[in-house]
């Protein structure tokens, strides 16, 4: 067990952490609006791509975090944290795109490498990760599951009695997503990770 730092951070360097946040989502919305057109995607693709974009700025953001921490720091989970934003920005964005290179199969094998690539990482992160980013990562799969088990009743319900049209799976995949990464966020936050 480490023994935690009692230092505080300095005010300017949490002011600069959030401007780099700020400047980092700013880009990511400039890369959006400049280059994909969400209103002539479907919804479902539109929800893909954004949520894509911000799992992959993540990454980089995380990646420039890490490059920029002195040596000495230890690494930790960054890499495989790192790697698992990547993969899931990927596999997100290679149904939609990849088509334009590659044939649906092609693409579909390289989304079921990137998730086996991603459930190796997945598991290691467990495997390395302290006590306080486990428990993070058991709230955030509780949460998310509680938030989409209601949901889905509900849907269900509607869908049944002919109040709502059905969705497809890639739709349900962009919704589930979505709540995992706000899950995340919330779990992270009550936690005091930053």
């Amino acid at each position: 067990m480490t023994a935690v730092s009692d230092r505080k951070t300095p005010l300017a360097l949490k002011l600069l952490g959030v401007a780099g946040l700020a400047a980092a989502g700013g880009a990511t919305g400039f890369v959006m609006a400049r280059f994909v057109d969400l209103a002539a995607l479907p919804w479902t693709d539109a929800l893909a791509v954004g949520l894509s974009t911000m799992l992959l700025a993540a990454a980089v953001v995380s990646a420039g975090i890490m490059a920029s921490r002195p040596r000495s720091t230890p690494v930790g989970c960054g890499l495989l944290q790192i790697a698992i934003l990547a993969l899931a920005g990927l596999m997100l964005l290679a149904p939609i795109y990849g088509p334009n290179w590659f044939s649906p199969d092609m693409v579909f094998w390289g989304v079921v490498v990137l998730l086996i690539a991603q459930s190796v990482a997945n598991l290691m992160l467990w495997r390395q990760a302290d006590e306080m980013l486990q428990r993070v990562m058991s709230e955030t799969s509780a949460m998310a599951f509680w938030a989409l088990q209601l949901a889905l009743f509900l849907y269900a319900a509607a869908e049944r009695l002919g109040l709502i049209e059905g969705l497809t799976a890639w739709g349900m995949v962009g919704i589930l997503m979505g709540v995992y990464l706000v899950a995340s966020v919330i779990a992270a936050g009550r936690r005091g990770i930053k």
